[in-house]
């Protein structure tokens, strides 16, 4: 969003955290005093750091934690469920290509906010007072999570035999003005963004103030190690949430006002952005939500929903006549994905009859008079879709592609498509605009990471594709 920083920075604490980035390697500054500014020492002025933080995300100012209907608009754009070759307006990002440039500001942005989670974890940990377990514990998940993002978008598809090779992401526990990190690799990512998620976890984390409880802290653990394709994890913590976190699939009969509600995660959604508009940003999120709305559903994604779509709840909860978007496009995370992720990892693990009971279990609560599939019923693979392998690069299933289908339905306007397609193949294809082919290459679905970084660090490896 090019004009977010201009509403981002009004916060009353704005001034102290620039003198805090200024500062950032020496343990010095917090004697400095300048005439006018108040440097953060107490639990309540660290904690305000981390509020501003969570103010962003609650208000729907926040693009790179949990995401907003930017961050929407940029992944539903690049992705298939919406018909690039049929558009109504030039307002929506058709192609990946056209985004390299704000990719890499994602990745700068990402940064600012691991700086500030650094700042309170170096300053509270040790002190014992709810205020700052709160703090610490949201610092520690925003940047567990922050690192999951970055391990998705900058980094290449998880690969187990490849994950002691391809690029991650640079570990910083500090940031000092000399230090220029490497890179590592993803899977040193993935063991450092499960470790800061464990330290939130370790915490107790109940207090609803500082959002990120137990559940959802989980319930990103969860899709951290379902794109880090460790199976027996995703089932154990996947189990327990459903189990133990007091949230059920919401039913046909309140699914669209689950889907569809301003201002609150309700029902079955364990977390979301934009509860409110402390952002001041729901005039520019009009233009967002009818950008969405200037291309048509894809007939590929239309005909998942068979013969008569108006038994699936989700159909008139996404789209009007003419196939254009009606759903509100808010980044959450919600049991329904929890319940997907279960049914995939008891697939990959061999145990199709677990896969297809909870494959069914969601089915039940979305499509009216529905049948349970069986082995038997489920329809052939489709020749022709887009993902053609699944993530270790095997050939797609019908009991995999049943659960590809139901994952696409669900998780439509929500920024899901995007990853699917990368994490199973990076399909390339292509679209025209103005008598001009743009195909979406396989490199493209990782982005690059920021020209200036690599600029001041030479040793900083950029992402295949991308030459400067």
């Amino acid at each position: 969003m090019k004009n977010m920083g201009i509403f981002m920075n009004i916060f009353k604490r704005a001034a102290a955290l620039v003198l805090l980035v200024s500062a950032t390697g020496c343990r010095g500054y917090l004697n400095v005093q300048p005439q006018g500014e108040v440097i953060p020492e107490t639990d309540e002025e660290f904690a305000a750091i981390i509020h501003n933080r969570l103010r962003d995300i609650e208000g729907g100012g926040d693009e790179y934690v949990i995401g907003n209907m930017d961050a929407i608009k940029h992944l539903e754009g690049c992705a298939d469920n919406l018909d690039a070759n049929i558009r109504t307006s030039a307002s929506l990002t058709f192609f990946a290509g056209e985004e390299i440039d704000s990719r890499q500001r994602a990745y700068e942005e990402s940064w600012k906010i691991v700086r500030d989670c650094n700042i309170v974890i170096e300053n509270m940990s040790g002190r014992d007072t709810d205020i700052a377990r709160g703090a610490l514990s949201a610092a520690y998940s925003m940047k567990g999570i922050i690192y999951y993002n970055l391990l998705r978008e900058f980094c290449q598809p998880w690969s187990d035999t490849k994950a002691g090779e391809l690029p991650g992401i640079p570990v910083v526990e500090s940031f000092g003005i000399n230090d220029k990190p490497l890179r590592g690799t993803i899977r040193q990512t993935y063991d450092y963004a499960k470790a800061q998620l464990d330290k939130a976890l370790a915490l107790n984390p109940t207090d609803p103030k500082y959002l990120f409880t137990e559940w959802i802290i989980k319930a990103y653990k969860a899709k951290l190690e379902f794109w880090c394709q460790n199976w027996d994890s995703v089932v154990s913590l996947c189990e327990d949430i459903i189990a133990s976190s007091g949230v059920s699939l919401t039913t046909i009969s309140e699914y669209a006002g689950m889907i569809n509600a301003q201002y609150e995660a309700k029902g079955e959604v364990l977390v979301r952005s934009h509860i409110n508009n402390s952002s001041e940003l729901d005039w520019y999120f009009s233009y967002s939500k009818s950008y969405l709305a200037s291309r048509p559903a894809s007939a590929r994604l239309i005909r998942l929903f068979g013969e008569n779509p108006e038994k699936d709840v989700r159909y008139a909860a996404s789209f009007n006549s003419k196939r254009m978007n009606v759903k509100t496009p808010e980044c959450k995370v919600r049991l329904s994905e929890i319940v997907l992720m279960l049914a995939e990892a008891y697939y990959h693990k061999g145990d199709n009859d677990s896969a297809l009971r909870w494959l069914n279990e969601l089915r039940r609560n979305r499509i009216e008079d529905v049948s349970d599939l069986t082995m038997a019923s489920l329809p052939a693979v489709r020749p022709d879709d887009r993902i053609v392998v699944d993530c270790q690069g095997k050939a797609v299933t019908p009991l995999l592609q049943a659960i590809f289908d139901e994952r696409r339905k669900e998780l439509y306007m929500e920024g899901d498509r995007w990853y699917e397609l990368k994490r199973n193949g990076c399909p390339e294809w292509w679209v025209i605009s103005n008598g001009l082919k743009y195909t979406t290459r396989e490199y493209l679905y990782t982005s690059p990471i920021s020209k200036s970084d690599v600029d001041l660090n030479p040793g900083l490896e950029q992402n295949p594709g991308y030459v400067y």
